[in-house]
């Protein structure tokens, strides 16, 4: 919001430990902004129409994948593995290092639960989608947006 100046969280660093070099390189390599799960999210909105939206806003708290600020709506896109999906079997601890996962796990939900109630104390709207219900139903997710857009301008 102007003025405000936004809430900014300390990022873990990751201790990958003893790792193979392979795993790290793979570890390392993934990218954490536009993934194709995001890009395929938004041209779906641009298909729908729903424009106006800003990607990652850093005035809003949690720095949602895509978000309406005017509009009081946010989103969040959760890949199933990174954020431990609770609706699909994609989460699974590896078999190394299950310390380190596990907390790394941990600390994204902790995180998401912060980021949610900051934003509902704000008066947004938080739609939080999973990996696998995007895949499964884009259109119905898309749909679910569409809706809080139309609640949030009536």
């Amino acid at each position: 919001m102007p003025g405000e100046t936004p809430v900014r969280y300390p990022k873990p660093k990751p201790d990958f430990g003893v790792v193979a070099e392979a795993t790290r390189r793979s570890m390392v390599g993934n990218r954490g902004k536009n993934t194709s799960l995001e890009t395929d999210f938004r041209r779906a909105l641009r298909e729908q129409g729903l424009l106006g939206y800003r990607i990652h806003a850093r005035r809003i708290p949690g720095k949602p994948d895509v978000s309406w600020a005017g509009r009081k709506v946010a989103v969040f896109l959760h890949g199933c593995f990174w954020h431990g999906c609770p609706h699909c079997g994609r989460y699974r601890l590896p078999k190394h290092n299950r310390e380190y996962w596990q907390a790394k796990i941990e600390t994204n939900r902790d995180r998401h639960a912060r980021v949610e109630s900051e934003l509902t104390a704000l008066g947004f709207r938080v739609l939080v989608f999973w990996e696998c219900q995007i895949k499964a139903d884009l259109a119905a997710c898309v749909g679910h947006v569409r809706e809080a857009l139309v609640q949030s301008s009536a």
